[in-house]
């Protein structure tokens, strides 16, 4: 006779835990700010690797479940990117060369800038994408759009031109069953993911591009305005803009952002269909942002705590000349240019600490 064993009350739901910064001498990982240049040995074989192999790479993004998007060596075609992961030390190869969607003979080796996933890895559907610069970049460094099947080592590219003469591609992010890119025009590139898919070859297929276009409405930002952010909240999208102050300083300081709410318009004659609605509050959210690794949280998730409502932000490369620091012989991250700020507020608060230059990889957030 077995008897009934008594049911134990159900655990009491937890908030998620906030993104935390990596830094440079954390044993745990819990912070990065500064990772001094290696050679990058310590990646060289596949399979499980020491974390703290991290400290000696360029970050490039992050992916929820402690994933980190790394660069091992140098930038100018023949590091090695690697996602690796902080909670079994495992590590998964990432392509580091692209070819042309419509002329596979097109073949570049390729860095990626920033990247994100559809699924976590694990996923045998993941499908990555990154906003990447092939090598040699051609016009002072191409930018353009990269999409890759988990797993395997060479990305596809939707064309060639888009990335020279085309818009800048400022941040990426995966949102409602698609891929969307923002340009520095502030419009967004979509790729729906249901329409990648494998060929006969076993080469990726990539949907059509769709192209948002937002009406300006004034937004210049008087040119103060060095680098946009994706972030998904409330089943939106978010686009986060930072500005430096002015005059600016050396080295440069963030000053203020605007919040935009990508909003939906009706049809008419032609007019452009969506707008960017500035917020005038952010409704109790927490927005920590950084390029391909921005998160939103709910303030009320998180009492007595201490958070409050705002922008969370971390030291980011385009604030410099980014396509110097990606020179491995003169890069330069001053590490320094990470607070909080409120909207509304004059300027921003550093309530992070300030690290030491970092010759090799900005910042970024551990998403947990």
């Amino acid at each position: 006779m077995v008897r009934p064993q008594r049911r134990s009350p159900p655990p009491r739901p937890q908030a998620p835990p906030v993104p935390r910064r990596l830094a440079q001498h954390a044993p745990s990982l819990q912070v990065l700010a500064s990772c001094r240049r290696s050679a990058g040995a310590a990646a060289a074989a596949p399979g499980p690797v020491d974390p703290r192999a991290a400290r000696e790479a360029r970050y490039f993004g992050t992916y929820s479940g402690g994933w980190l998007f790394l660069n091992f060596g140098n930038t100018r075609g023949h590091g090695q990117h690697v996602l690796l992961s902080l909670r079994t030390k495992y590590r998964i190869g990432l392509p580091g060369i692209v070819y042309l969607h419509l002329n596979p003979e097109f073949i570049r080796d390729m860095v990626m800038i920033a990247a994100t996933l559809s699924s976590p890895p694990e996923d045998e559907h993941c499908i990555g994408a990154a906003i990447s610069s092939y090598w040699p970049p051609g016009m002072n460094g191409a930018r353009v759009h990269a999409f890759w099947r988990m797993r395997r080592q060479v990305a596809v590219m939707p064309t060639a031109i888009e990335g020279v003469i085309g818009p800048i591609l400022e941040d990426v992010i995966h949102h409602k069953e698609a891929f969307y890119f923002l340009t520095a025009q502030e419009h967004l590139h979509v790729f729906a993911l249901p329409e990648f898919r494998v060929n006969r070859r076993g080469h990726l297929h990539i949907a059509p591009m769709e192209i948002r276009s937002f009406p300006h409405d004034g937004r210049d930002y008087d040119r103060r305005a060095v680098a946009r952010y994706l972030v998904e909240s409330r089943e939106n999208l978010l686009m986060v803009v930072r500005f430096v102050s002015d005059p600016p300083q050396m080295p440069p300081r963030t000053s203020a952002f605007k919040v935009f709410e990508m909003v939906e318009l009706p049809i008419n004659n032609g007019e452009a269909r969506y707008a960017w609605n500035e917020l005038e509050s952010l409704g109790g959210r927490m927005l920590f942002v950084a390029r391909g690794c921005s998160k939103s949280y709910e303030v009320a998730d998180y009492p007595g705590l201490g958070f409050s409502a705002g922008v969370y932000f971390l030291d980011d490369g385009r604030i410099y000349d980014e396509f110097t620091v990606l020179d491995d012989t003169a890069r330069r991250y001053p590490c320094r240019d990470s607070g909080k700020w409120l909207l509304g507020a004059a300027e921003a608060d550093n309530f992070l600490p300030e690290q030491a230059l970092s010759s090799y990889s900005p910042p970024a957030w551990l998403l947990p």
